[in-house]
């Protein structure tokens, strides 16, 4: 191994090296800066400039950055004009800063998905009316990014999910789509895109594809969890209510995951400690039914830990007046819900499950008129490519 890469694999821990190493202490240094400042000290020196440039470093900056997640919110306009800038969040609810989002082109679909080493996947519907989506992958913060190529022909609007190696960072991309019309029993096919592809490769003829709750629309309706993509099969009889788990791996496996208990259209899908977990809200209506059970709402947060599901934390929640939730997004010991009530006003609610404990942002002004969904987030130098 190479000189420069022993360095790098000494400092993917919390190690420290002696202060005489003087190279291995501006790695250190450098790695641990916001992205936008690594891209600044490239103008700095040649020889800061050849370590940034490592293959190495995007890695290492960006096992610094996990261990410092935000959250960035996309604050769709109500009119569905086109998405112009994120935001970035701090824990008490103060904006860091917007981020631009110019030279991606038409980013203006509900269907956004944020990854965990600091890349975005925006679906976007055919505006000449075609029956196909437009896939782009970014980096919001590099502004590099990538548009995937056209799958096969679809009778309906395909669906798509993302997951990302956890090793080597590469994508792929699994597209549902169907040859039969909206009219006749659709069947969904799977085809896949890679970093590597030069065209999509079709891997099963009969799925059940992931799609939106009818209840709330602009919840991202899959979860990528170390490769591995998750979504809910919806009740036929009861649109939004969840009756399992599907998932498709990157090994182009798929797998049946049975629910942790009977879920409601409150159900969500999410990552909390590196696991597939499931965030779910009690229908009180239902619960009133059995006289046995408390008619209060409560929260509950599932863990999918080694097959098997463990209920990670319980608390009450107040439900009074919701409409839908526009998100439902977790971060270290937290999960933050974007709640839309029946008068259109917007609550933002930060629960976390070990104390148990919710806190209210307070960030009306700055997304009033819009339809905010959020995210957790890491900044990166990761390419698309």
């Amino acid at each position: 191994m190479s000189e420069i890469g022993n360095e790098f694999a000494r400092l993917r821990s919390d190690y420290v090296p002696p202060i005489g190493h003087i190279e291995e202490v501006i790695i250190n240094i450098l790695s641990r800066l916001p992205v936008k400042t690594v891209v600044a000290c490239k103008c700095v020196a040649k020889h800061w400039l050849r370590l940034i440039s490592e293959p190495q470093f995007p890695l290492l900056q960006l096992n610094w950055s996990k261990k410092k997640p935000k959250y960035i919110i996309c604050p769709y306009p109500e009119d569905y004009d086109t998405i112009n800038h994120l935001c970035l969040l701090e824990e008490n609810g103060t904006t860091i800063e917007d981020v631009p989002l110019f030279g991606f082109d038409e980013v203006c679909s509900p269907e956004m998905t944020c990854f965990l080493n600091g890349l975005i996947c925006s679906v976007n519907e055919d505006s000449d009316g075609l029956n196909d989506v437009d896939i782009n992958i970014f980096n919001p913060i590099t502004c590099d990014s990538i548009v995937l190529p056209r799958g096969s022909p679809s009778e309906v609007i395909p669906s798509v999910g993302i997951g990302f190696d956890p090793k080597s960072n590469d994508f792929k991309a699994f597209r549902f789509f169907s040859d039969t019309s909206k009219g006749e029993d659709v069947k969904y096919k799977c085809e896949v895109y890679t970093s590597c592809s030069t065209a999509w490769r079709r891997i099963s003829e009969d799925v059940q594809r992931p799609h939106c709750s009818p209840i709330n629309p602009f919840c991202p309706y899959y979860a990528s969890i170390a490769g591995t993509v998750y979504w809910f099969v919806w009740s036929p009889d009861q649109p939004g209510t969840p009756v399992r788990i599907l998932s498709v791996d990157m090994n182009d496996s798929f797998t049946e995951i049975s629910l942790p208990t009977p879920l409601s259209e409150w159900s969500f899908l999410t990552e909390i400690e590196g696991c597939l977990s499931v965030v779910h809200i009690n229908n009180p209506e239902v619960y009133a039914l059995n006289q046995n059970e408390d008619p209060q709402p409560h929260l509950e947060v599932y863990i999918l830990e080694n097959s098997r599901w463990h209920l990670r934390s319980k608390s009450t929640i107040d439900l009074i007046n919701v409409h839908s939730i526009n998100s439902v997004a977790a971060r270290d010991t937290e999960i933050f819900f974007i709640i839309r009530h029946d008068d259109e006003s917007i609550c933002y609610l930060i629960f976390d499950f070990v104390e148990e404990s919710f806190t209210t942002l307070d960030l009306d002004e700055q997304f009033e008129g819009d339809c905010p969904v959020a995210f957790p987030f890491v900044e990166s130098l990761l390419k698309c490519k």
